[in-house]
């Protein structure tokens, strides 16, 4: 895509509504800007603000999923970047092809960390709008989110590295149909990302069937309820914060939480601590019954533990910990539901659509099976459980069975790892383990509508 002439272009980012004022801050302002339109809007509209646009630095970051496409993204917020007069940083994922969204996001942020600390800046913009606050609070809810959960993405937001992201297009109550039409009659070009399209995210999934009678189910300006929304369970959220700082619930630097000030305290109170001494942990969206039996000890004054995502969580002599030794999940088959996540394992099965370019990238090779798989989807209910004695079963590609013991120890799976690794089950066979390719009996062979997703939400296998 061609970009208009220089005076053309500056024109037109003139042109656009201004911004609410950038937080008090000091050094440069990064903007995230992939290429797409909610980062270009947002760029030309920070530009267009005469007192912010000697701060902005932008950073844009090629994922390498889209091959040359993803490059010509690259050029074209390179190019949009040189007209504005804009530093510009470009970064690029190691890896080529499609990657689970949680890689794919923890690469992007480890370049944004880098590039904050090299050019000095504390705040990082991101182009979330109105829509993505609606998609988000939807999938949240669906997941049983906490109050942290549901009130993202905020206006602003403080990370413990220091460092803040600003949301201006929030701030500004700014929905994509309302920022689309101001590119398109200011006359500012974008670059489209075809796989936004596509029906494998679930977010996409969610923002096809919102586009399809979001408004005539909700009405005209749904999209500034969920946000109002948004705001007061951040309010709620940040006040139930503030009262486990005054009663001294805080995470200490070895990572434990005195929780004995919360006996008798509210209920939402209790669950505010734990799940942001869970989140500090790096354990987010656990589901409910992992966290009752914490909850009601805490309440109590009582001991208890539970497995959470794979990691045992124990509440003693008043504290908050995680346990150093891992879950040993035992013989009992447990039933695995598609579409629902089992918190205690850390399993996520759901049916999805295999499309040609995602085909390509597994026959490639290029999404590992450490925590996610795609398989043909099994007639048989699904169970899961820990690792027994005798369990063996044939890996994708291999000429024969194998013990799976062995396999784990092939694949330098951590000793102290292995027993709280899940087996997934269809009909009594291995269906798949963590870190392990899936069964050579549950082969996709192509493209399918209505292949298998399991996902491992546990800890890193590293």
């Amino acid at each position: 895509m061609s970009l208009p002439s220089p005076d053309a272009l500056r024109a037109a980012a003139s042109r656009l509504p201004r911004l609410p004022s950038a937080p008090v801050s000091s050094g440069p302002l990064a903007v995230a800007v992939s290429g797409g339109a909610d980062s270009v809007y947002l760029l030309c509209a920070l530009w267009a603000d005469e007192a912010a646009r000697a701060r902005l630095r932008v950073l844009h970051f090629d994922h390498r999923v889209r091959g040359e496409a993803s490059a010509d993204d690259a050029r074209f917020v390179a190019q949009l970047c040189a007209i504005l007069g804009v530093p510009c940083v470009l970064g690029s994922r190691g890896e080529q092809g499609a990657a689970s969204e949680a890689d794919l996001r923890s690469a992007r942020d480890a370049f944004f960390a880098a590039q904050r600390q090299a050019l000095g800046c504390e705040l990082l913009c991101t182009a979330h709008h109105l829509d993505d606050v609606v998609e988000n609070a939807l999938m949240r809810l669906a997941r049983g989110a906490g109050l942290a959960g549901l009130a993202a993405p905020r206006v602003l937001q403080d990370f413990r590295d220091g460092h803040r992201r600003w949301r201006p297009l929030i701030e500004a109550g700014l929905t994509k149909p309302a920022l689309l039409s101001a590119l398109r009659t200011a006359g500012l070009p974008w670059r489209e990302d075809a796989t936004n399209a596509l029906p494998i995210a679930a977010r996409n999934r969610v923002r096809a069937w919102l586009a399809d009678g979001g408004e005539a189910a909700l009405g005209a300006g749904y999209a500034e309820g969920f946000g109002r929304s948004a705001r007061i369970i951040g309010d709620a959220q940040a006040a139930l914060a503030e009262w486990a700082r005054e009663l001294g619930c805080v995470v200490s630097v070895v990572g434990v939480m005195p929780v004995g000030p919360l006996k008798g305290r509210p209920e939402a109170l209790v669950q505010e601590c734990l799940r942001a001494f869970l989140h500090h942990h790096g354990i987010v969206d656990p589901g409910a019954k992992s966290l009752r039996p914490l909850a009601a000890a805490i309440v109590a004054g009582d001991e208890a533990q539970s497995a959470v995502r794979g990691v045992l969580v124990r509440v003693k002599g008043g504290q908050l910990s995680v346990r150093t030794d891992a879950p040993s999940f035992g013989s009992e088959e447990r039933r695995l539901c598609l579409g629902e996540s089992d918190d205690e394992g850390g399993l996520l099965a759901e049916l999805v659509e295999v499309d040609a370019t995602l085909w390509a990238s597994l026959s490639r090779g290029d999404i590992s099976p450490t925590r996610e798989v795609y398989v043909a989807a099994p007639s048989a209910a699904l169970t899961w459980r820990g690792r027994v004695d005798g369990d063996r079963y044939r890996p994708l590609g291999s000429p024969g069975s194998a013990k799976l013991s062995d396999l784990l120890i092939n694949r330098k799976i951590p000793a102290n790892r292995r027993e709280s690794l899940p087996v997934v089950l269809a009909a009594g066979e291995i269906l798949w383990v963590p870190g392990l390719p899936p069964a050579e009996s549950a082969r996709l062979t192509g493209p399918a509508k209505g292949a298998l997703r399991l996902t491992w939400l546990g800890p890193c296998l590293g």
